[in-house]
């Protein structure tokens, strides 16, 4: 019995968290984990059990799922466990533990603290070109000075026994007694007493710290991706850091919309332009200019769709590889037309304006001269649906590019 290590001294007790379980001191960890889900679930205050009941399962779990912890126990008795160091933790968290997917038997290490969450703006370009973004954050820091102690002469509250809650009983009436949870006075709920506290941080064991994260935007993020920072979160004695995590916030751009690995731009013609042909040039997310020339002889109708292959955005996958660039051409139509004049159409049709279809080319400018090419928009939609699919389970960052139906081809 005891893990045959020559029994512990007479006057300690090292039964009652096997009893408390209702287990042999021989029992295996999985059969000690069984037992305490067993108890958990009838004496858990939200099921209508027992706190003080519950509690004092749990304490008992604590104990003998950790085997470390068990060893002490089994040779020393709780006075063992409070010389080693004990969870001291709520009992609730490892209820959450073992029934809400925290598994294990008995916690590994320390427990982790919380997340948190930032909303970084980034600009369509910065996700097209990638790039790096700071973050400045306050986050909590254990106190270098004290090493998270708190000070000097630190002591676990006798009191509560490192708990910083005790139970307290009240007399009723004959037979009846009240039992009430507090805060311990001793120690001010803090579960030891600190006689000299640490200067640098005040006995609270944590000082406030400014850091800067540089956030890495690789070529292809998507709008709401999440960038994780592990560990970086607030620091507290006894916890391990959670996560700062990072979610990309990008808004609609002025004349791109993107839809999966795929642009849509659109661009103003008329009527004569449609008929006769165009040239026109715009900036591209990443500074280039893009020339465009209408195909000889070809007529453009009113919201009808062109391509420019492999203009899109970078694949997240692979940014050498990009998808496509819809242009969908929005014919401006004269005010009045004179049937009688049709002879001459072409002083009648207004032709465009003056530079109004070429952007400013700036000194050392890159000029790219693309082509245009035939495309049906219904095939190409079921297309990037299934890319979508295959990519991110269906989740689509649709921005609302290409929502007409209308297609063109050659005539």
């Amino acid at each position: 019995m005891g893990g045959g290590r020559g029994g512990p001294p007479e006057d300690v007790d090292t039964e009652k968290f096997y009893t408390t379980l209702g287990i042999e001191k021989e029992a295996k960890q999985q059969d000690i984990k069984k037992a305490y889900r067993k108890a958990a679930m009838k004496h858990h205050p939200d099921k209508g059990g027992d706190e003080a009941k519950f509690k004092e399962i749990t304490t008992a779990y604590e104990c003998l799922g950790d085997p470390a912890k068990r060893k002490l126990y089994d040779k020393y008795g709780e006075k063992g466990l409070e010389a080693g160091g004990g969870r001291g933790g709520d009992p609730s968290d490892m209820f959450s533990e073992m029934f809400g997917g925290g598994g294990g038997g008995g916690r590994r290490g320390p427990r982790k603290g919380k997340d948190v969450r930032f909303r970084l703006g980034v600009q369509l370009t910065d996700l097209y070109n990638g790039g790096t973004k700071k973050l400045r954050l306050t986050k909590s820091v254990i106190c270098s000075a004290c090493k998270g102690v708190g000070g000097s002469n630190v002591r676990v509250c006798g009191g509560c026994k490192g708990q910083g809650i005790k139970m307290v009983y009240r007399q009723l009436g004959p037979g009846m007694v009240q039992q009430i949870q507090t805060h311990c006075d001793e120690c001010g709920g803090e579960g030891e007493v600190i006689k000299d506290r640490c200067k640098e941080c005040k006995g609270e064991k944590i000082k406030k710290e400014k850091k800067t994260l540089e956030v890495h935007i690789n070529k292809g993020m998507k709008n709401g991706e999440k960038v994780i920072f592990r560990g970086e979160s607030d620091e507290a004695p006894g916890i391990s850091p959670g996560d700062v995590i990072v979610e990309l916030e990008c808004p609609k751009h002025e004349k791109f919309v993107r839809q999966g690995d795929h642009l849509f731009y659109k661009q103003k013609i008329s009527l004569l332009e449609s008929l006769t042909g165009f040239e026109f040039s715009f900036e591209h997310l990443d500074g280039r200019v893009i020339k465009v020339q209408s195909a000889p002889g070809q007529t453009y109708p009113h919201q009808c769709f062109k391509a420019i292959q492999d203009e899109g955005f970078p694949t997240h996958s692979n940014p050498f590889v990009r998808g496509n660039l819809y242009v969908e051409f929005m014919v401006e139509w004269p005010d009045k037309v004179d049937t009688k004049f049709k002879n001459q159409l072409l002083k009648i049709l207004p032709g465009p304006k003056p530079g109004s279809n070429h952007c400013e080319v700036k000194d050392g400018a890159e000029i790219d001269e693309v082509v245009l090419t035939d495309v049906d928009m219904e095939i190409e939609r079921q297309r990037m649906r299934q890319e979508q699919k295959s990519e991110n389970g269906g989740d689509s960052d649709d921005e609302g590019g290409g929502g007409q139906q209308a297609s063109c081809r050659s005539q």
